[in-house]
């Protein structure tokens, strides 16, 4: 059965740049822009309300259990969105003069930060615990219990953070050729620990599967080159499927993702040739997704 735009956000409703994050968390969508501004919709994308946390580009957006929304910009900020479906409270965690390129919460609520200079910061409770430098720009990452998977557009860095350390020691456990983004993908065990992590080729066509265990010094399972014909922006994962996107629109739905090389389940291209697609966030069920695109749109892709 093959993929369908279920859903359009209104023409009068639409970012005024680049959608560059999307989210789906407590039963509603946010999105999140290079106007500074995020907004919340419904499941069917009527737009609710926005928030204006940033004055310029946000790069990142991500959520924790208690509801909080957390976003980067250019600005050199990181904004908390307190409530953002009962109010707008916008709470400043930092301001500094690096830019903060991508954001993530792991299982605990802890917050980690990745900034252009190779910076990870631990953040518990909202308070900076650790600072990690690995080096290399950190423009996607993210965290599994002790283990840090940061990427920009060379390697993937697989950092082991030592348990018990009162100065945040680590070690570098794996660096793996690749592009960003990356992200952990495949079934889940009870201890947080997913299957894969996935990433791009170094020419942003291919897909890069790797194998997430640190017994077996992550070793590549297989790599789908080719695998768009234009650079993949984004990928999102559920148990089974990878769905990956980018310039010229088209979104793709992967499977079989332990084996020899994906299939190809099913693909649908959105918009006008001219639009790409920056950000994707699974829905209500496996099967939907919506996706933020370079025409401030946000979509509802259903497959079949």
């Amino acid at each position: 059965m093959p993929a369908t735009v279920e859903h359009v956000s209104a023409d009068s409703d639409k970012h005024s740049g680049d959608v560059t994050a999307v989210l789906f968390h407590n039963n509603h969508v946010f999105s999140a822009g290079g106007d500074g501004i995020v907004k919340v919709w419904s499941r069917e994308l009527q737009l609710i309300k926005q928030i204006v946390p940033h004055e310029a580009y946000i790069y990142s957006m991500v959520a924790d259990s208690t509801g909080r929304i957390y976003t980067s910009s250019c600005d050199g900020t990181i904004k908390c969105l307190t409530n953002p479906l009962a109010g707008d409270e916008c709470k400043e965690l930092l301001k500094c003069n690096d830019e903060i390129e991508c954001l993530f919460v792991d299982r605990k609520d802890n917050l980690y930060s990745g900034d252009d200079k190779g910076i990870i910061t631990q953040w518990i409770d909202q308070r900076i615990k650790y600072k990690f430098n690995v080096v290399e720009q950190v423009r996607s990452m993210a965290v599994q219990n002790n283990i840090i998977y940061s990427i920009r557009d060379n390697d993937l860095t697989v950092t082991e953070i030592i348990e018990g350390s009162a100065s945040g020691r680590f070690m570098t456990k794996a660096s793996i050729p690749g592009k960003c983004p990356v992200k952990l993908c495949g079934s889940c065990t009870d201890d947080g620990t997913y299957n894969y992590a996935a990433i791009l080729t170094r020419d942003g066509l291919g897909i890069t599967m790797v194998k997430n265990s640190r017994k077996d010094h992550y070793p590549v399972l297989w790599t789908k080159t080719n695998a768009h014909s234009m650079i993949i922006n984004t990928m999102e994962a559920s148990d089974e499927f990878l769905y990956t996107a980018g310039y010229g629109g088209t979104l793709k739905q992967w499977t079989e993702l332990g084996g020899k090389e994906p299939t190809l389940v099913a693909e649908l291209t959105v918009g006008t040739p001219d639009v790409s697609i920056s950000s994707v966030a699974i829905g209500t069920d496996k099967n939907h997704l919506y996706a933020g695109s370079s025409d401030g749109a946000v979509r509802l892709v259903k497959f079949g």
